[in-house]
């Protein structure tokens, strides 16, 4: 039963995984382990995950519909090779390059044994109530189940001759994989955990009927005593190794080297060429001469084929995305700059990718915080306060004025589907007025021109 270099399927089921699936795969193909294909099954997704998966060696998509769990990984293994069968989710990342390995050394020299499940790891913005489950479901002791039927295949390695004869139940709608081990324990056969073969697993167990608070205060604690799972994120999510798509937009045929709107187009550029992170710089221009004199890829203007005639920022960044995408590189991150904003917050750029990737975040975006009253025009001409009262400073709530130009870091999922924000949204917060100086509005650019002479 045991070989020392099998040949492993690995069986990964999707469904609008677009965020997740090219993490999950970029891991298990940074495996140091030799001969394993990887069968993806994928149920009917609208979103891009199966056009994000083939940017990778995979050796078979499986198209299903009507899924039920235990069917989509039968279905899944009947078109594989392998002596033994990992399953894993799409949305869990292996730990480390040894994760494979870790998973297949308990099948050598081991008799009745019908498989392997290893540990599972919150991410740093895993809710609270899914980090307390999977804190205290996947623990850091190694065990040998005889009795114990629990089984988890969201990562897990079985051989190929047991699920000959125990496949999944194709009827179960969910635990598919605890009534597999139940089948096999009452069998005769052995399930280990194995906790050095960890992934990151975004979800918890329980989704339902937990307290938050009382979550809080147990994941709390097991955060302390638990460090390995506490404030990492899988090395592929992390800033230092996604790709970054810096996009600026012109809207100017053309630009006079010697104006203001050039010298701005500059200092943006420059600013960008300093994020801490591999980013590659875009400008969307009709002409490519603005581009190639300040070292940026070009995409041109004339080109994009435009769905309607009113153009905004969000279906300008969609086609600039596909552009991109079209030439062999595809983002995880798009930062958006609008080069008419010139005294942005120190390291702003670093700040917005960061927050995104380790909290978890659609979209992180500078606010100013504003104090002021407003009001507004309804349909019938009347004039209505739209901030609370009159109420000094300390009392009002301020309004957080968004300033996506000053920089906004969006996941492409997002961008992909025409939005800019998302709905999990973090805010850079600011009360400095200069930072919100556009050279395009009433009365700022003389104040822009004032400020950049003094600060030569």
């Amino acid at each position: 039963m045991s070989l020392i270099k099998p040949t492993v399927s690995i069986i990964v089921r999707t469904f609008n995984e677009e965020k997740w699936i090219g993490h999950c795969l970029r891991a298990i193909f940074d495996q140091n382990f030799d001969s394993f294909e990887v069968i993806l099954v994928d149920n009917n997704s609208t979103d891009h995950t199966v056009q994000v998966a083939k940017r990778y060696p995979i050796s078979k998509i499986v198209s299903i519909a009507n899924f039920l769990p235990g069917k989509a990984i039968n279905d899944g293994i009947r078109c594989s090779n392998g002596n033994y069968i990992v399953c894993i989710s799409a949305h869990c990342i292996p730990k480390d390059n040894l994760w494979l390995k870790n998973l297949h050394k308990n099948f050598i020299n081991s008799q009745k044994l019908a498989g392997v499940y290893g540990r599972q790891l919150p991410l740093s913005f895993t809710s609270d109530a899914d980090k307390r489950d999977l804190l205290i479901s996947f623990g850091q002791d190694k065990k040998v189940q005889v009795k114990d039927y629990f089984f988890h295949n969201a990562n897990s390695m079985i051989p190929r001759a047991v699920w000959d004869k125990f496949p999944f139940d194709e009827k179960i709608t969910n635990i598919e994989d605890r009534v597999w081990g139940k089948l096999v324990i009452e069998a005769g056969y052995k399930i280990i955990y194995e906790p050095s073969a960890p992934v990151y697993h975004y979800h918890g167990l329980h989704q339902h009927g937990n307290s938050s608070d009382r979550a809080k205060g147990i994941a709390t604690i097991l955060d302390r005593i638990d460090a390995e799972s506490t404030g990492d994120l899988p090395n592929s999510l992390k800033p230092e190794n996604i790709g970054i798509a810096s996009i600026l937009l012109i809207n100017e045929i053309k630009i006079d080297k010697k104006s203001l709107e050039f010298k701005l187009l500059v200092n943006a550029v420059k600013e960008l060429m300093l994020i801490s992170f591999s980013s590659k710089i875009y400008i969307l221009a009709y002409d490519e001469k603005i581009a190639s004199e300040l070292g940026a890829q070009w995409i041109d203007r004339n080109k994009l084929v435009f769905n309607t005639d009113n153009l905004n920022v969000e279906e300008l960044l969609s086609l600039s995305l596909k552009e991109i995408e079209s030439r062999g590189f595809y983002p995880e991150v798009i930062l958006y700059v609008n080069h008419h904003y010139p005294f942005r917050p120190k390291n702003l750029f670093d700040q917005l990718i960061t927050e995104l990737q380790y909290m978890g975040l659609t979209s992180v975006f500078p606010c100013f915080i504003d104090y002021g009253h407003y009001w507004k025009k309804d349909l019938s001409g009347r004039f209505l306060q739209i901030d609370s009262s009159m109420d000094s400073r300390t009392d009002r709530e301020p309004i957080m004025r968004a300033l996506y130009g000053l920089g906004c870091a969006t996941s492409s999922v997002e961008i992909r589907r025409g939005q800019i924000t998302g709905d999990n949204v973090g805010i850079i917060s600011f009360d400095n007025y200069q930072f919100t100086l556009n050279s395009r509005e009433v009365g700022s650019r003389d104040i822009i021109k004032k400020l950049l002479n003094e600060s030569k």
